[in-house]
């Protein structure tokens, strides 16, 4: 009996105009002439074909490799995104993968995008569908460096803070007080390793707190080439600098002091406003 999103050794019944009928014990399988790897098929050859359901939901084979079986989970690209359906994967063949709007964010801002990657199975129903895997259901043996850092993608996001992971099944763990700003599913991240527990490795997105200064510096300096003042100093508090800059006030007060050191900015009457002369203003 043959299995529906595996591969399976079947053979060729007969040729026809477009393509080739195989035999599936219960109904015959077509198999396109575009999907038989430009080979030359004859009656009573066993080929290697995966069986999956075309546009129109019928059964039909590939002789191409798929990069996902039933049996064999797989990182997927996004090749295309449809706020009605969902996001399509490629999974190595001519038809791409579905993974549904059902199993996304109701916010679409967490939506992955085209390029993204995601860790996903692979579902039979009465066609071929995607599912993310959950990091609980991802076993991870891999030994990590503390302190060393690995690119990953983003494959789940909870309550408490983000599930990353990579193409060398590496799975880790990012609290919410160890990353800023807003990620979505399957984008690239850089993030290194800081601890291993009896749960598994955690990692942290911020960069070492130098160059984040640095950083911090420059979004400070940016919103002041274009405003010329800003309506804080050192003195205020973290409500008055988060209406304006995604930053704590700890470091809102390292950069500022960076600037000040570099003769880039001045204070006066409870503004911080830029130097004339600054090269980039």
């Amino acid at each position: 009996m043959y299995k529906i999103g595996q591969i399976n050794r079947l053979k060729v019944i007969r040729e026809t105009d477009i393509g080739y009928m195989l035999d599936g014990k219960s109904e015959e399988i077509f198999l396109h002439k575009n999907e038989s790897n430009f080979l030359k098929l004859k009656e009573g050859e066993i080929v290697d074909a995966f069986l999956y359901f075309d546009n129109k939901e019928r059964l039909a084979a590939t002789l191409k490799s798929p990069l996902i079986t039933i049996d064999n989970p797989s990182v997927l690209e996004v090749v295309d995104v449809l706020n009605n359906l969902g996001v399509f994967l490629n999974m190595g063949i001519n038809k791409d993968l579905l993974l549904s709007k059902d199993n996304l964010p109701l916010d679409r801002k967490l939506w992955p995008i085209k390029g993204d990657k995601l860790y996903v199975e692979l579902n039979v129903k009465n066609r071929l569908t995607a599912k993310l895997i959950k990091p609980q259901n991802i076993f991870m043996n891999n030994e990590l460096k503390i302190n060393s850092e690995k690119e990953f993608f983003v494959q789940y996001i909870g309550a408490e803070g983000m599930n990353l992971y990579n193409e060398d099944k590496d799975l880790v763990f990012v609290h919410n007080s160890l990353f800023r700003g807003n990620y979505r599913l399957g984008e690239r991240v850089n993030a290194r390793i800081i601890n291993l527990t009896e749960n598994g490795y955690s990692a942290s997105l911020i960069k070492q707190k130098e160059n984040l200064r640095f950083d911090d510096a420059e979004t400070l300096l940016n919103a002041l080439r274009q405003y010329k003042e800003l309506p804080l100093t050192a003195k205020s508090n973290s409500e008055e600098i988060s209406k304006y800059f995604e930053m704590s006030r700890k470091a809102f007060k390292r950069a500022l002091g960076l600037l000040y050191k570099e003769d880039k900015v001045k204070f006066e009457d409870d503004k911080t406003i830029l130097i004339n002369g600054d090269k980039n203003e």
